[in-house]
């Protein structure tokens, strides 16, 4: 399990029973949708796909949207 998830799964654990917004600004953006993606394609088992309610994009930089965009619905 990668750092990002590691960070998710103690939020989670932390704040049991509420729900996780995802933001990422720039470049985080990017990082925040493919984090989003992931959660939702590889994890509808676990506690995580429930816990993360939405997700924010502010400003990704112009590179990163173009790749970043076949993630976002």
């Amino acid at each position: 399990m990668n750092e990002t998830f590691k960070v998710l799964n103690y939020v989670e654990r932390k704040f049991k029973g509420r729900s996780i917004i995802l933001v990422g600004h720039s470049m985080g953006g990017s990082i925040a949708t493919k984090v989003a993606y992931k959660i939702e394609q590889e994890m509808k088992d676990q506690i995580l796909f429930k816990a993360v309610l939405a997700l924010f994009v502010i400003d990704v930089v112009e590179g990163t949207a173009m790749e970043a965009l076949p993630f976002m619905e």
